[in-house]
């Protein structure tokens, strides 16, 4: 079962992350696994199995032995005490990262479909700022940016969540684009914390499909 990299330059001994076609990272799921998707709906399923598929196949990369990924009751991932990752999907791909413990203390990984943020959800998802930006391109650039704005809060989301437990409002962070592949976020209605001053990196995974990425280090 293929997996393609993701973040090429960030991937180390102790980090790893690709991504994968669901339909292609199908078999047999772990018995414990199992137990948390067994009454869910089949398009469920799939995605689950080739989550864990693909971050089991990550974790052999770093030479960490198979273990099952639980999933928690707030439904994220409950992750072995030797590593760390995140997880994501979109209609027919994963994304995936994972870190040796103590790497990292926290990831946060998204891929989304480039165009799946349509313009009249931008006064929910986005700030005045973000949209001002967004207004002034050219509108297939403004299609993909927004797409990456997206995406990149879902990113920071997961990455912050493990460290607070408290949820983060779309309005709540602001971006700003840095360079080509990396973006910096900054709270809109709270003081600002270590996990704020982590870039944020993007990555393209083919013609339809980006991926973002945070990093805590502490």
């Amino acid at each position: 079962m293929a997996i393609a990299p993701l973040f090429a330059d960030l991937r180390s001994p102790e980090l790893v992350l690709g991504w994968g076609v669901i339909d292609r990272l199908q078999g047999t799921a772990d018995p414990a696994e199992w137990k948390d998707i067994q009454h869910a709906a089949a398009a469920r399923q799939k995605e689950f199995i080739a989550g864990r598929s693909l971050v089991r196949q990550l974790g052999y990369s770093l030479g960490l032995p198979d273990a099952p990924v639980r999933r928690a009751k707030d439904r994220s991932p409950r992750w072995p005490t030797d590593r760390l990752g995140s997880l994501s999907h979109c209609t027919t791909l994963c994304a995936g990262a994972v870190s040796k413990y103590n790497a990292t203390q926290s990831i946060g990984i998204d891929i989304e479909s480039i165009g799946r943020v349509e313009t009249k959800l931008w006064p929910t998802l986005f700030t005045a700022g973000e949209r001002h930006y967004l207004d002034r391109l050219e509108p297939t650039v403004a299609r993909l940016e927004a797409t990456i704005f997206f995406s990149a809060k879902e990113s920071f989301y997961k990455c912050q969540y493990p460290l607070t437990q408290s949820w983060v409002g779309f309005q709540d962070v602001e971006l700003e684009r840095l360079e080509d592949k990396l973006l910096r976020i900054s709270p809109t209605t709270s003081a600002i914390k270590p996990w704020h001053k982590s870039p944020i990196y993007v990555d393209s995974v083919d013609e339809q499909h980006i991926a973002t990425l945070t990093l805590f280090h502490g």
